[in-house]
């Protein structure tokens, strides 16, 4: 009896991963042929290409709406030696940077102590995006992904990120906690369900 409630469970979460990944693919499908059509649109200047291409876009809805700056995201004072590498290049380093450095400082562990941990501000959006980089990593590793595709979605998590800081976000930090393990899932909600509005 306990073999098969444990079977029945098994099968449950292959399926809701099975149904994450493929609106992913989905959704990447969607968008680079939005904007396939997009550029199509440009070249040839035909009325019914840009059509095709805002029914592509409005099939994307978004749950969360946030306000954007490009002065949080910017990376200009960050050095290459502050940086480091990453496997998505110079630029997503600089964010990982200044990502790490919004959402985590030390604390003393007791007064007088010299000793130090590590506290995060809204762990469940700190960790999401931690999972999301592994996930992407490995998707790149094992030509799952490719590395462009890789660098775009997982630039829109960390602008996403070091923008809402500061923004009241417990609906959406619910939703994270929702998608549990579910790295798919997760990229899913920064790419598809979170938007952010521009206000420079």
């Amino acid at each position: 009896m306990k073999n098969s409630v444990k079977l029945t469970i098994l099968s449950l979460c292959l399926i809701v991963s099975a149904n994450a990944q493929e609106t992913l693919i989905a959704g990447r499908t969607e968008i680079h042929t939005a904007e396939s059509a997009s550029t199509s649109a440009t070249v040839a200047n035909t009325n019914s290409t840009n059509t095709s291409a805002a029914v592509a876009n409005t099939n994307i809805r978004s749950t969360f709406e946030f306000a954007s700056t490009s002065q949080i995201t910017s990376t200009e004072s960050v050095t290459n030696e502050m940086a480091g590498n990453h496997f998505l290049g110079d630029e997503i380093a600089k964010k990982m940077y200044l990502f790490n450095d919004h959402y985590s400082y030390k604390v003393a562990i007791a007064p007088g102590n010299s000793a130090t941990k590590t506290v995060f501000r809204k762990p469940e959006i700190y960790s999401s995006v931690k999972k999301i980089e592994r996930f992407l990593k490995k998707g790149v590793k094992n030509g799952d992904i490719k590395n462009t595709v890789a660098q775009n979605e997982y630039d829109k998590v960390l602008n996403v990120a070091l923008n809402i800081l500061d923004e009241n976000t417990a609906k959406l930090e619910e939703r994270l906690k929702s998608a549990g393990e579910n790295a798919t899932e997760l990229l899913n909600i920064y790419l598809y369900e979170v938007k952010l509005e521009n206000i420079n």
